[in-house]
């Protein structure tokens, strides 16, 4: 008998153990792996650090390929799933149809796509980060329009090229959270017809600055519905830089008030009028762009009064 029941213990594991998981099926990717995956595969059109290469702008030139995106930007993937991320990857298919050219699946299994595709997420900021209630959001591009170009140049002495006045516009919303994720609401009226203003956490834009010293860095603003900024969080690969500038930042956290304005340097901060004067620019452009999501709200509900 005993016999007998050792001879059914591997067909009964089988039959009792899970369903394997499709190949769709998100999986927590090794990040450090990821990282010298897409240095082999892809680093050539989007660089080593996701950010574009000389070489795709040069084989790209007058063949209408489009723009390449750039992957170190967070706004980019906030609007992206990771089957999203996986499908353009493995399948060379974009939000908005096929990308020349981009075709993995024979170069990377499954498991190596969703190494990438974390490496992409452990760089980039996400909605948490500053709403910790946040249950839903909406994300648009706005583009400044011609009334809030010339606010900015009259109020803050700001000339804005075309493109600084293109601005990705986060609406976070709080409520029940399904499966511990934070659900991007897509730009639909069906859907932002379920939205109401009263569950309005604030807005979330993410800018370019530049620091005193002259680097260039990414940061993210969450921006309260009353236009104060709540909170500030910097993407750097050094770890020391990221925390200093991040603790100048935090310290202007309080300001700001709706539509664009001038940020005072705390009594104590080093180089705080150099610091006051680059957060004054980027939190003046998320300002106006959060302006343009409230006038498209106000068009888009009038008759609903």
């Amino acid at each position: 008998m005993r016999k007998m029941l050792a001879s059914f213990a591997p067909m009964a594991a089988l039959l009792l153990a899970p369903a394997a998981a499709s190949a769709d099926a998100p999986v927590r990717g090794d990040t450090e792996r990821g990282g010298r995956l897409f240095r082999m595969e892809c680093a050539s059109c989007h660089g080593a650090d996701g950010g574009g290469s000389t070489y795709w702008q040069q084989a790209s030139q007058g063949k209408n390929l489009g723009n390449l995106p750039d992957l170190r930007d967070s706004a980019f993937l906030a609007q992206r799933s990771d089957g999203d991320l996986r499908k353009a990857i493995r399948k060379g298919m974009g939000r908005n149809g096929w990308i020349p050219g981009h075709s993995f699946a024979s170069a990377l299994s499954t498991l190596e796509t969703w190494d990438i595709v974390q490496w992409l997420r452990d760089g980039s900021l996400t909605v948490t980060q500053f709403f910790p209630d946040a249950a839903k959001f909406t994300a648009k591009d706005f583009q400044i329009d011609q009334w809030g170009a010339e606010r900015l140049a009259e109020n803050l002495n700001l000339k804005l090229s075309q493109k600084e006045l293109e601005v990705v516009v986060l609406t976070v919303y709080k409520g029940q959270r399904d499966d511990d994720d934070v659900r991007l609401v897509p730009w639909k009226p069906v859907e932002l017809d379920l939205l109401k203003a009263a569950d309005r956490l604030g807005y979330l834009s993410f800018q370019m600055m530049d620091v005193p010293g002259g680097e260039r860095i990414r940061v993210g603003l969450g921006i309260g519905t009353d236009g104060k900024l709540q909170r500030v969080v910097v993407t750097h690969p050094d770890a020391k830089k990221k925390a200093e500038y991040e603790k100048a930042l935090s310290a202007f956290v309080g300001q700001g008030q709706k539509g664009a304005s001038v940020y005072k340097a705390p009594r104590g901060l080093k180089n705080g009028d150099a610091w006051a004067k680059a957060l004054t620019r980027a939190a003046a452009i998320s300002a106006e762009g959060i302006t343009m999501y409230e006038k498209s709200e106000r068009s888009r509900t009038a008759f609903d009064r």
